[in-house]
């Protein structure tokens, strides 16, 4: 008997009786709580796009301009505004208290939220479709993958467009399972609004899920019945109530430029040519799923197998339909596009999901599932746990020339998870083992072992060796590292230049702190004596800029004019530290 038989035969027997639904409830949002939050606090700041999302919503809070999107002084209309609306609301009530601006939790809350919402919505809003046993089921092979979960550390669109789509699919999959009889505008209001949200958040992505699952369902009904049932007018005027002023706003602030930048540079952009070395071909999420939804992959996806192949009856025909109407064409369509990036695929993965859950309900008979599903996707969900196992310790061997305890720690527990989880028998087990595994790996990688790989942030550390010698406040210019995070960590009016540039602004004689190159730093010294400007060498960081894979060696550089009469300090006599 498995050691985990009595923790999910107890948790299924509390699970039971007239208060099940919001135990259930109470459990997954805890269960989420555990997975989601830990390292919030701790992960510095990832280059590229989440850095650009919190320094453009910080700019937004300190100028008080919540319509327009920028960059420092670059206009930033990749996107449109709802997530930085949401960032702004966390940032400002944590300033409100007293938080720092450049603390990384209050811009990330919004995406920890939006995949708890997403999973708490995937539970509530499918119950009286898969039964309360099969939407909990759904709701926790959802939870504890490594995609959500990396998503849901990050302050990006990912984690709450996730969220409304999830409520836009449970909306739509009310009214197509239940008919006429039983549509309620509550079902049209979780469409609409969920759609209003998912395009303010994230422009066409959650319209087309929604136009391709329609399409799905309307040739598989070989009527226009599912969007009758909708009821485009007079709904529609929500999602444009919801984005439309906004839309008006910006597109007349930026003379057109917003569609322009969003739609044609951006989004078409991907659907024509892989963007920023982010093509892959055909195929791809096909073959790096298992990983994306490791640890519970192993369930999960012989799960939805099952759940394809159900018998169909009158109560599940439907939820199949809808669930594979979701999932396919979407599917097809992000395998076709050049630009692939990981998460593109999250909001298919709920539909992935309700095929799990279909599956469970399944009797574990020989043959339900095809041998070579099980060697496939067993054989990468094991490979996924071996390369979790060795990784982290290698990596963090190769940045510090040391392990640290908790990288010893993840791979331990990985370890023992592959080892101990085909022990299981039944798919509660498998799922409590999974969560458990997700809860206790993330916790480490992201409290503990990530954040520790001081290497991979250099942006932080330029920071904190300027905080240490009081230099943070003077005018910086830096060179030879130009990422996004720098300008997070580093302050608003940081520039960037190249050798020249850095070289014309020490020449001013105006109290100035250079990050330069290593390499580059001796030159730079010889030049500017010339000049009669003699530079302090402060602090030598190292680390990698892991946005392109090259070692950086940064020297931080500051000329002696008037210096001491520009640095805070508790004794205006200190002297300046240097070496």
């Amino acid at each position: 008997m498995s050691v985990l038989t009595p923790i999910s035969t107890g948790l299924g027997k509390r699970l039971q009786g007239p208060w099940s639904s919001w135990r259930r409830t109470w459990v997954l949002l805890a269960l989420c709580l555990l997975l989601y939050l830990p390292g919030i606090t701790k992960l510095p700041v990832t280059d590229r796009d989440e850095a650009r999302y919190v320094q453009a919503t910080r700019q937004m809070v300190d100028s008080g301009n919540w319509v327009d999107i920028r960059f420092q002084n670059e206009s930033r209309y990749k996107k449109p505004v709802g997530i930085y609306w949401l960032q702004a609301i966390s940032a400002s009530a944590a300033r409100s208290l007293g938080v720092d601006a450049t603390e990384r939790a209050p811009y990330r809350l919004p995406s920890a939220l939006g995949a708890t919402a997403a999973v708490l919505l995937t539970y509530r809003g499918f119950r009286s479709l898969l039964g309360e046993s099969g939407a909990f089921r759904a709701a926790l092979m959802l939870a504890p993958s490594l995609l959500i979960s990396v998503e849901a550390h990050l302050a990006k669109t990912d984690g709450v467009l996730l969220a409304s789509v999830v409520a836009m699919q449970a909306g739509m999959a009310q009214l197509y399972c239940r008919g006429q009889e039983g549509a309620h505008r509550t079902h049209r209001l979780l469409f609409w609004g969920g759609l209003g949200v998912g395009v303010l958040i994230k422009g066409p992505v959650a319209l087309a899920i929604a136009l391709f699952t329609l399409m799905w369902l309307c040739i598989k009904e070989k009527s226009l019945m599912p969007l009758g049932m909708l009821k485009p007018w007079p709904w529609l005027i929500l999602p444009l109530l919801i984005v439309g002023p906004w839309l008006w706003s910006i597109q007349g602030m930026s003379s057109g430029e917003f569609l322009h930048d969003s739609l044609g540079k951006d989004f078409l952009a991907k659907l024509i040519e892989g963007q920023e070395s982010h093509g892959a071909p055909p195929g791809t999420y096909l073959l790096i799923t298992p990983f994306l939804l490791f640890p519970v992959s192993w369930v999960l996806l012989p799960k939805a197998w099952q759940g394809v192949r159900q018998k169909k009856t009158l109560t599940t025909a439907r939820i199949q339909t809808f669930a594979l109407a979701w999932l396919i064409p979407a599917w097809i369509a992000f395998e076709l596009v050049p630009t692939k990036l990981f998460h593109y695929v999250l909001p298919l993965i709920p539909a992935l999901c309700l095929l799990g859950a279909l599956g469970a309900d399944r009797s574990n008979t020989p043959g339900d599932t095809p041998q070579w599903l099980i060697r496939i996707t067993g054989g990468i969900w094991i490979s996924s746990g071996v390369v979790l196992a060795l990784a982290v310790p290698a990596t963090a061997f190769w940045l510090k020339g040391l392990i640290p305890w908790s990288a010893i720690a993840v791979s331990l527990i990985a370890i023992g998870f592959l080892v101990g989880a085909p022990r299981l028998f039944g798919t509660d087990q498998r799922l409590a083992a999974s969560a458990t595994t997700g809860v206790l790996i993330f916790g480490l990688l992201y409290g503990a072992v990530v954040p520790g790989l001081t290497p991979l942030w250099p942006a932080q550390s330029l920071r904190m060796a300027l905080t240490k010698h009081q230099l943070l406040n003077l005018p910086i210019i830096l060179n030879g590292y130009q990422e996004p995070s720098a300008v997070f960590n580093l302050g608003t009016n940081l520039q960037m230049g190249d050798f020249q540039a850095v070289a014309d602004q020490l020449s001013r004689k105006i109290p100035t702190v250079a990050i330069v190159p290593t390499n580059t730093s001796a030159s730079l010294t010889t030049r500017l004596a010339k000049q009669g400007i003699k530079l302090h060498s402060v602090e030598r960081v190292k680390g990698v800029n892991y946005s392109n894979g090259r070692p950086l060696d940064l020297t931080i550089l500051v000329n002696e004019s008037n210096i001491q009469n520009s640095i805070p300090s508790t004794n205006p006599r200190a002297p300046l530290h240097t070496k």
